[in-house]
This record gives structure tokens, C-alpha cells and sequence, in this order.
């Protein structure tokens, strides 16, 4: 798993680590809000203690908030403001964004983890294809693994290339792979890693292992290709709805109305029911967009 950075975080890791340092008894107060740093932030490879991240998403935090209070303060006296108001206004908004921007950097290396995972199954079914191709034409499996890590898989090949590293330093291929298992949050490419491990501490021939797991991984792709087409069925005919159906009908439906009643249709009115198709529409590709499957790409 290669190295993450922390986008959202606006200081640097070595500043990160001299203000955990001179502050590591808030640091460890405020880890207990978000315990899971302690196991995200070196699946990321981030040499950073967690104590020392908590604090430094204070600070970046609290840099946040300022920033957005004087961006209040600029805006509100270019439009002649009641200075009182403004400075109410402006340090609720530094609170609010510097609480908002805390949280997500707490929460944002746990986001990148499960990112990392989902690329990593996104291209696993052909990294593993690849794998068992070469050991089945009886290359050695450290060389298959090079071939993997050199053959773009994303993700993927940049994780077997630090087995591969880790191999070539001297660690056995059972202690580099179960270290790679251990490390990932990708649910199907812990499962190969350990049938791989346990392969080869049973003595059994990887061939078998390998064709076992990309077995399993196929079906869990159809399986999901499957099920998330029969949900897309029933999400076009949402969208279609929204789309065509309710402005359409909308409008027909607000002008018979006005006929048999003093309820007048206004520009207002029919705006008010194009913006709220479009807002439904848009809800509707965005959560398609979320829930397509990452073996679909992007």
C-alpha cells in the first residue's frame, strides 16, 4: 500500500509531529474521539502517531475556521454591515467550520483507506488472473508477483511491488504476503493473500490456491454486475419519472386546476416544480453514480 497524503490537513508531517510532541496530552484526549487512527494511519503508511494527527487537525482546523471568519468579516463590510452583527456572525462561523473541518480530518484517513480498498478490488480479478497465468507456466511465485507489480493494475500492482520489495530486503514470501493481508481493508484480496499464505505453509501447490480465489472472485463480480443492473432497472424508471412524468404532468395537472378553482398558475409555480425535478434528478444519478460498482472503473 503506497503512501497516502492527508489532502484536507494544511501543515506539514514534520510540523504535525513537533506540535504532537509539545502537545501530547491533548493529543491523546483527542484520539479518543476517533480511536480508529491508531490502525488507519499505518495502513496508509503514514509515520505519524495518532496523538500527534489529532492535534495537528486541530490546528489545521482552526486555521480553517479563521480563514472563512475573515472571508465573512471582508464580505459583510463591502456591504456596509452593522459592525456588532458582523462580529457575532463571523466567530459563530469560525466555530461552526472550525468543528466541521476537526471532524473531517479526523474521519478523512479512514475515507482513503476504504478508497485504497475499493481501487485495490477494482483491479484484482486481472491482477490475479495474471498471477496464476505465470505460475501455472511454471514461473516461481516471487517472479509472478514481480510481473504483477510491473503489469499496471493500480493499486493492486503498487501493493505486490511491496511485497515484493519486502522480499527482496530478506522476509520470507509467507511473512511479506501475510504482512500485505494484514495491512489491507480490501476484503477479497485479504481472502487470496491468506489462502496464498496458507498454501504455502501447508505445502500445497499454488496453481490450485490461485485458481481457487479467482474462482471466487469471478462470481462475486457477475454477482455484483448482476445486482446492480436489476437496481438500475428500477432507478431509470425513477429518473424517467422525474424527468418527463412530474414536469410534464405538473403542469397539465396546476392548469386544470386553475380552471375549477382560483389557484393560479404563476412563473413561480412552474419554476418551483423544474427546480425540484431537476434537484430529484440530479439526487438520482448521483446516488447511481455512488453505488456503481468500482470493477465498472472511475
Amino acid at each position: 500500500m503506497v503512501k497516502a497524503r492527508i489532502p484536507v490537513l494544511l501543515l506539514s508531517f514534520d510540523t504535525v509531529r513537533r506540535l504532537g510532541r509539545r502537545m501530547s496530552g491533548l493529543g491523546k484526549v483527542l484520539t479518543k474521539i476517533m480511536p480508529s487512527l491508531a490502525t488507519n494511519l499505518p495502513k496508509l503508511e503514514i509515520d505519524i502517531e495518532p496523538e500527534a494527527y489529532a492535534v495537528g487537525s486541530l490546528v489545521s482546523s482552526f486555521i480553517y475556521g479563521a480563514v472563512f471568519s475573515l472571508i465573512v468579516v471582508v464580505a459583510f463590510l463591502a456591504g456596509e454591515s452593522d459592525p456588532e452583527n458582523i462580529g457575532n456572525f463571523a466567530l459563530g462561523t469560525g466555530i461552526g467550520i472550525w468543528f466541521v473541518f476537526f471532524i473531517m480530518h479526523l474521519i478523512y484517513p479512514s475515507i482513503v483507506v476504504k478508497k485504497v480498498a475499493a481501487q485495490e478490488s477494482k483491479d484484482l480479478l486481472f491482477a490475479l488472473r495474471e498471477l496464476m497465468v505465470d505460475v501455472n507456466s511454471g514461473i516461481p511465485l516471487f517472479w509472478a508477483m514481480n510481473n504483477t507489480a510491473n503489469a499496471g493494475y493500480g493499486q493492486v500492482s503498487d501493493d505486490f511491488r511491496l511485497v515484493v520489495q519486502e522480499i527482496e530486503s530478506g522476509v520470507s514470501e509467507r511473512d511479506a504476503l501475510r504482512n500485505l493481508a494484514i495491512k489491507t481493508e480490501s476484503e477479497h484480496l485479504k481472502r487470496a493473500l491468506w489462502q496464498m499464505v496458507n498454501a504455502i505453509e501447508s505445502g500445497a501447490t499454488m496453481k490450485g490456491a490461485l485458481a481457487g480465489i479467482v474462482d471466487s472472485v469471478e462470481k462475486y463480480t457477475y454477482r455484483t454486475i448482476k445486482n446492480y443492473s436489476s437496481n438500475l432497472s428500477f432507478l431509470m424508471l425513477i429518473y424517467m419519472f422525474a424527468a418527463a412524468v412530474v414536469p410534464s404532468l405538473g403542469v397539465t395537472f396546476l392548469v386544470l386546476l386553475s380552471a375549477f378553482s382560483d389557484f393560479g398558475v404563476s412563473v413561480s409555480t412552474v419554476s418551483t416544480l423544474v427546480v425540484g425535478s431537476a434537484m430529484m434528478q440530479l439526487v438520482l444519478i448521483g446516488y447511481m453514480s455512488a453505488t456503481r460498482p468500482s470493477i465498472f472503473g472511475g
